[in-house]
């Protein structure tokens, strides 16, 4: 049976359609359930009744509280109270698990000169400590915060690099490395540490021994599970390192959902690496990679946007398409959850264009008075950082500049995709020179400052905005706007802002 056709078959309105629609695209992973229960049905009479109690808010409510019951526990198959071993082994038959290819990552950029420079001072393979005895055999900590420092010199905020503060209990596990921003100094020299405000790296005696290296993955799950599930998160990514000094193996890690809505663990771990300089360039290249994540995600400002009621920040692949969510949303609308975790409902008044990662609306919030918006919903990444979040950052960082759109609401729609809403600027440059024919030379030149204008305060912002083009130039009131921040990135992050 094919659902979507018996839908259409059946004695239901065109509303009752149209939300169904829009109720299978937010909740695909029940498709099956729904097929199964439709062939058990005696007569049409009944699978109208069927299908439409799935409208019913108790129905919504029900299938909400499975997903939560399903979250809670697999949060719970990875806490602290689980053994390490039998964390990773869930991980590994559960989750999403492969092999990281480091080396091919275009995120983790090797830093050669200081992981040379640190190779050179420090020969020997580090062992476990606090402080320095013999330097021909240096300590773990002290290696990572000597690469720390000479990556703090070229960004503005510091990074702590901290050892193990103090033993371990069931409740309460203790990171041997903490790498954290220097402005949670209080949280991780806690006891215990707060583990959402660092990443965790984990030294065992000997990486030969396959159940130290199986319990060490476990441990880092722990740590990536209290990172990545704090409200909100630092970042969406958890970069790891698994140590016994001669051998180096890393890992990323991130919490997804799967085709079905059901969350899993993505582990993604490196092959195994000698010490050498290759190795301290990439311990460099992964601290310098958490660096970027935290200025991006910072964006000048402390407001972190997140799922609130921890759904998943990614997800492996979208399974929604532009053309799914155009034949349900400009008919139904679509409930936005924000942070605060109340509920927007945004109805669309018109389709404004589809990008490689996002579609675009015009939009009203009429609870909220707001008839006119733009409306950009995420239905795929192309890269780990999408062009919709890197909006969201930018917009943050360039909050209160009048040349810029500013942000309405943004937070998750009821599938999980990421959604901002901000202001309607005006009428697009093209069609404002297609409306009023040629223009003359001074309006060209009032456009010219405008823009120049504009761009010079985005970039003393910090900012560039990398998309510069006559399709994202607005015209309002007779001065000109920039829209379109999805390439947006921190001059900072440039290897040559030239």
């Amino acid at each position: 049976m094919e659902l979507y056709s018996e839908i259409s078959r059946l004695a239901l309105t065109k509303d009752e359609k149209t939300a169904l629609r829009a109720y299978f695209i937010r909740n695909a992973a029940q498709k099956g359930e729904v097929v199964a229960a439709l062939s058990t049905c005696e007569d049409d009479n009944d699978k109208v009744t069927l299908l439409k109690a799935l409208l019913e808010p108790a129905a919504e409510q029900h299938i909400q509280r499975i997903r939560d019951l399903k979250y809670e526990n697999f949060l719970l198959r990875i806490s602290n109270t689980q053994s390490s071993a039998s964390v990773y082994r869930f991980v590994r038959a559960q989750g999403d698990f492969r092999l990281w290819e480091i080396e091919e990552d275009a995120n983790i950029e090797p830093q050669r000169g200081a992981g040379d420079h640190v190779f050179n001072n420090h020969r020997n393979p580090p062992t476990q400590g606090s402080s320095e005895i013999n330097i021909t055999q240096p300590f773990y900590k002290n290696i990572v915060s000597e690469i720390n420092e000479i990556l703090n010199q070229m960004h503005p905020s510091n990074l702590l690099v901290l050892g193990d503060g103090g033993g371990w209990t069931r409740e309460n596990i203790f990171l041997d490395i903490i790498i954290g921003p220097s402005g949670f100094y209080k949280e991780l020299t806690e006891n215990p540490p707060n583990l959402s405000k660092s990443l965790g790296w984990e030294v065992k005696s000997d990486l030969n021994d396959g159940s130290k290296v199986t319990e060490g993955k476990g441990q880092l799950v722990k740590y990536a599970r209290a990172y990545l599930t704090a409200d909100p998160p630092l970042t969406n990514v958890f970069y790891g390192c698994l140590t016994d000094g001669k051998l180096w193996l890393f890992v990323k890690i991130q919490l997804v959902l799967d085709n079905t809505n059901n969350p899993k663990v993505k582990f993604e771990k490196s092959q195994t690496y000698e010490w050498s300089g290759k190795t301290t360039s990439f311990i460099a290249g992964i601290i310098e990679r958490y660096h970027n994540d935290l200025s991006m995600r910072a964006s000048g400002d402390k407001k972190e946007y997140q799922n609130n009621d921890e759904t998943y920040m990614y997800r492996n692949k979208s399974s929604i398409s532009p053309e799914s969510l155009l034949d349900s949303f400009i008919n139904e609308g679509i409930y936005i959850r924000l942070h605060s975790g109340n509920h927007i409902h945004v109805q669309i008044t018109s389709h404004l264009g589809t990008g490689r990662e996002c579609i675009v609306f015009l939009a009203q919030v009429r609870d909220y008075g707001i008839k006119d918006a733009v409306l950009k919903i995420e239905v795929r990444k192309d890269s780990e950082i999408s062009q919709v979040y890197r909006e969201i950052s930018a917009l943050h960082g360039l909050g209160g500049l009048s040349c810029v759109p500013t942000i309405l609401f943004e937070g998750y729609t009821m599938g999980g995709s990421l959604a901002l809403l901000t202001d309607f600027v005006g009428q697009p440059l093209e069609s404002w020179i297609s409306d009023n024919g040629n223009i003359d030379d001074y309006t060209i030149f009032q456009i010219i400052l405008n823009l120049l204008s504009c761009l010079e305060k985005i970039h003393a912002r910090g900012y560039t905005h990398g998309d510069v083009a006559i399709r994202n130039v607005i015209q309002r009131n007779g001065h000109f706007y920039l829209i379109d921040f999805g390439l947006a990135t921190l001059l900072q992050l440039l290897s040559d802002p030239c």
